[in-house]
């Protein structure tokens, strides 16, 4: 068994931060609360954070943070990694009071993303979280939702989180949501919730392929969707409901290119009897791709350099 126990945050390296604020606060209900250090902390729940922006060019995820029980918890997971030569580094108190947590612990995953092992998150509760859209999100024991990380070598990813940090894998899809690009995953938990993290293996420069976070109504779904369409936010998939995890959702995309699951009534698996499955189709129902649109042509004929930005960000979602 693993000492991890939930995705606790995820830091987002944005190259617009003011964007990025109005999309999350505006079309998915969560709460920006800006720092003294320029970043913008995103709540939905008591915890003080959930997701960071930080200013920067990569639009793309920075950082993600796995919460542990407690000390002795966390103690174990380091001597875990240390055994399997993996580096760690302690974090300091000024690292720690960074993440509004008791303690931690630093190390990259195979392919070089900034993982963090905490215990003791700060609690918000004399200062309630208040989404100005009125959602309620799913989070508690589960963590804030899950991460899609783009793999290059889905072996020794998935026996890095599974054979040291111990995962358990819940099930593989073997598919095409592009048409003539086969897509291949693997989908990890740590708790009851069907998965914390997948690999994907996709011809993408960024480490991100999506962030999900659920709700705990479908009407916040059907209305955070026509909050989207409204405003001319691109949807990369429909409304669906997925083949694995029955999570029903859809995909805007984020500011910075990847995209965000937006869904509700996700799977809980109970591990006395879950075994592993396997599914060619991502989806029971829904969730057609759709392509962003192209950038309009300039006078000259030729792309303006917003718009060829816009589309570069697009095409990686």
């Amino acid at each position: 068994m693993t000492p991890i126990q939930a995705l606790g945050y995820v830091g987002l390296e944005v190259s617009d931060l003011d964007k990025w604020s109005q999309f999350a606060a505006d079309l998915l209900g969560l709460q920006p609360v800006p720092r003294a250090d320029g970043a913008v902390d995103l709540r939905m729940d008591a915890y003080a954070t959930r997701l960071r922006l930080t200013q920067g060019t990569e639009d793309d995820i920075d950082y993600v943070g796995w919460e542990v029980r407690d000390a002795g918890a966390l103690a174990l997971l380091k001597t875990r990694l240390v055994h399997h030569g993996v580096r760690v580094s302690e974090g300091t108190a000024a690292d720690a009071a960074n993440r509004y947590v008791t303690g931690l612990i630093c190390f990259d995953d195979p392919e070089g993303l900034r993982s963090e092992a905490y215990f003791g998150p700060l609690q918000r509760t004399d200062d309630p979280f208040v989404s100005s859209r009125g959602v309620s999100f799913k989070t508690g024991r589960g963590g804030l939702g899950h991460v899609v990380l783009v793999t290059k070598d889905m072996a020794a990813q998935e026996a890095f989180y599974t054979d040291i940090l111990g995962f358990r894998v819940s099930d593989y899809i073997h598919t095409e949501v592009v048409p003539g690009k086969p897509l291949d995953l693997t989908f990890m938990r740590c708790n009851a919730r069907h998965h914390s993290i997948a690999l994907a293996h996709l011809p993408l420069k960024k480490k991100l392929q999506h962030l999900m976070i659920e709700v705990r109504s479908v009407d916040d779904v059907g209305r955070a969707l026509y909050r989207c369409m409204d405003a001319g936010q691109h949807i990369s998939l429909t409304l669906g409901r997925h083949s694995n995890d029955d999570m029903l959702s859809f995909y805007p995309l984020s500011p910075s290119g990847f995209d965000i699951e937006y869904g509700w009534a996700g799977l809980e698996v109970d591990d006395d009897t879950w075994h592993v499955l396997r599914h060619d189709t991502n989806s029971a129902w829904g969730h057609r791709y759709q392509r962003p649109p192209r950038p309009a042509k300039s006078e000259e004929g030729a792309s303006s350099p917003v718009m060829a930005l816009s589309k570069e960000r697009q095409s990686a979602g």
